[in-house]
């Protein structure tokens, strides 16, 4: 379960971000390519969590799908399974997105949200 492992980088940057704060709410961007199994997330942040500030959080992922460039053909496409051109075939490919995992907000007890400054303008945010 890979999941242990990715939960435990989102709660180090979690925890950093809070100052120790009780944290609320978490939400992450992940890629599809990393083959998170949300349930299984969710088991490993309890698990990881636990006697933490963050170990009553729920985790919101947003999954993002992947999306590659072929170097053979440069034909850009969100591929169905394997990273593989879907127009001539080619594993000779550039991921574009999809393999990402990235803290995009906390939101601590009492209300306050703290945003990913990295993210500033790169996704509009629904509230």
């Amino acid at each position: 379960m890979h999941e242990v492992g990715l939960c435990e980088g989102v709660l180090g940057v979690v925890l950093e971000a809070s100052g120790g704060r009780p944290v609320r709410r978490v939400r992450v961007r992940v890629g599809t390519l990393l083959r998170v199994w949300p349930e299984s997330f969710d088991q490993a942040w309890r698990l990881v969590g636990e006697a933490t500030p963050a170990e009553d959080a729920a985790v919101e992922l947003d999954e993002v799908p992947a999306r590659i460039r072929c170097r053979s053909c440069r034909h850009e496409a969100e591929p169905e399974d394997l990273p593989l051109c879907p127009r001539c075939g080619s594993s000779h490919v550039d991921v574009l997105a999809g393999d990402e995992l990235v803290v995009e907000e906390v939101e601590l007890e009492g209300g306050a949200v703290l945003r990913n400054p990295a993210l500033d303008g790169s996704r509009p945010k629904e509230e």
